[in-house]
């Protein structure tokens, strides 16, 4: 019995020092490939990129700083109209007005101005789509003209695109070029 515990534990110490030596001699026939090779695909990760890519980035707080000065605007004047509709409401309850004319005048004012506040609502949001919609088209040209060029050195097969809880789930090492792709678009806005 003593023997047998003996001999398991020079058979062990041998099977960890081959082990070691495997590991650090990097002669492991296991070693994963850390860069996709041509034909491979790979996936770039959308957040990652919005997130990351300083085109991206730019063009969002220009996008949310126009929406704020809209929204700012938008709210002086709806205020300002409901500000008008109370004193008229105020007035009209206090027989301020002279005549019955004058107070449908003053209703129809109103009217129009609520009239003319909500076009203009319809207005700032048209133009803030149509801002988000360039915006979009421009990012998704800008990324896919680099992907172009990127790709022509590497040759993929096929360059697809997750989101955090997308479609990939889980991948070998080296397909996920997201960093490479961010890196080499800011490069190309830096100049």
């Amino acid at each position: 019995m003593k023997n047998l515990s003996i001999v398991l534990n020079a058979v062990l110490i041998i099977a960890v020092g081959i082990l070691f030596f495997l590991h650090f001699s990097g002669e492991s026939k296991t070693e994963v490939k850390t860069v996709a090779g041509e034909g491979a695909v790979v996936y770039v990760n959308t957040d990652s990129l919005l997130s990351n890519y300083n085109f991206s980035v730019n063009l969002n707080e220009q996008f949310l700083k126009k929406q704020e000065d809209s929204r700012t605007d938008f709210n002086f004047k709806a205020h300002k109209l409901e500000k008008e509709a109370v004193d008229f409401q105020r007035k009209l309850q206090n027989k301020g007005f002279l005549n019955r004319e004058r107070a449908e005048s003053a209703q129809r004012d109103l009217m129009e101005k609520k009239q003319n506040l909500d076009q203009l609502d319809r207005k700032l949001s048209s133009e803030l789509m149509a801002e988000q919609n360039d915006n979009s088209k421009r990012l998704f040209d800008s990324v896919t003209n680099y992907l172009e060029l990127y790709n022509a050195k590497h040759k993929f097969s096929l360059i697809i695109s997750t989101t955090k809880g997308g479609t990939v789930l889980h991948s070998a090492n080296g397909l996920d070029i997201t960093k490479d792709i961010i890196d080499g678009l800011n490069a190309r806005y830096k100049k």
